[in-house]
Order: structure tokens, then sequence, then C-alpha cells
């Protein structure tokens, strides 16, 4: 399988293309990534709080 590199565009397209094959194994890949890494969403909200208080 060829890695897919999980970011906005690579869903977005996946999506586009309707191939439900590709959507799944995109979702599976994704939530494998969210099992390893966590909610990147949720960190980046952390991060951005982190570096405004710095910032101060």
């Amino acid at each position: 399988m060829t890695p897919i590199p999980l970011y906005g565009q690579a869903i977005t397209d996946a999506i586009a293309g309707g191939d439900l094959d590709q959507l799944r194994k995109l979702q599976a890949l994704a939530e494998s990534h969210v099992e390893e890494h966590g909610d990147i969403g949720a960190l980046l909200t952390q991060l951005k709080v982190e570096i405004a208080k710095l910032k101060r």
C-alpha cells in the first residue's frame, strides 16, 4: 500500500473522488494515526494557548 499523507487536501481529494475502497483505506489510516498520536486538532489548540502565554 502506498503511504498517504494525512492532511486536509488528501482527505478532501479522496472524498471528491468517491472511491469507496480509497475512502475506507484513508479512514483506517486516520483512525490509526489518532490512536497513535492523539487528536492533532486538540493538540494544536493547546499549542496555540501555550504560545500565547509565552508571548505575553
